[in-house]
């Protein structure tokens, strides 16, 4: 058989029309799959889409070894950094405080901690507000300190939640 042979076979199977006896539909004879009930032998292609198949449920184990070998490492350098915290911080450890519950303004205090902060997501396991601040040695200083501890025993202050978005916007709750 020429080249031109084989392509004018084909083109005769696409003008060849059937019915399905199962739902009825017209097919052409070119677009049929003829099998037997027999199993077919394996060829190349076969092997190929096997071996891809193997290959990416080894890609995806170790993709899973990747990200539980990650978090183990993070989870051990998370250990080891607080460890290391506690040899140095001589202010909010001692005092069962999260460093990273604090924020600096040192005036009129050094650190407000919201304490629990970073524990909760939106600070829901929020458990105080502390004003922390260092022994002050003038009298400027410790006058200050009396001051703030006066209007919190008295309650004479007020509390604003204001939040800013990402956008910049600033809205007071």
């Amino acid at each position: 058989m020429h080249q031109q042979d084989i392509l004018v076979f084909f083109e005769y199977q696409r003008q060849i029309f059937g019915i399905c006896p199962c739902c009825g539909d017209f097919f052409r004879l070119s677009d049929t799959k003829i099998y037997k009930d027999e199993r077919k032998s394996t060829d190349w292609l076969d092997k190929l889409g096997k071996d891809e198949q193997k290959l990416n449920l080894m890609e995806d184990k170790i993709d899973e070894d990747m990200e539980f070998y990650k978090e183990q490492s993070r989870e051990k350098g998370r250990k080891l950094a607080n460890k290391m915290i506690k040899k140095v911080d001589k202010v909010f450890v001692p005092q069962k405080l999260n460093p990273d519950d604090a924020k600096v303004i040192f005036h009129p205090v050094d650190f407000v901690v919201f304490n629990g902060m970073k524990a909760g997501s939106n600070g829901d396991a929020l458990k105080s507000i502390i004003l922390l601040d260092s022994e002050k040695k003038t009298a400027d200083q410790k006058r200050i300190q009396k001051s703030i501890i006066q209007s919190v025993e008295k309650e004479n202050y007020e509390w604003l939640t204001i939040r800013v978005d990402n956008d910049g916007t600033i809205t007071q709750e």
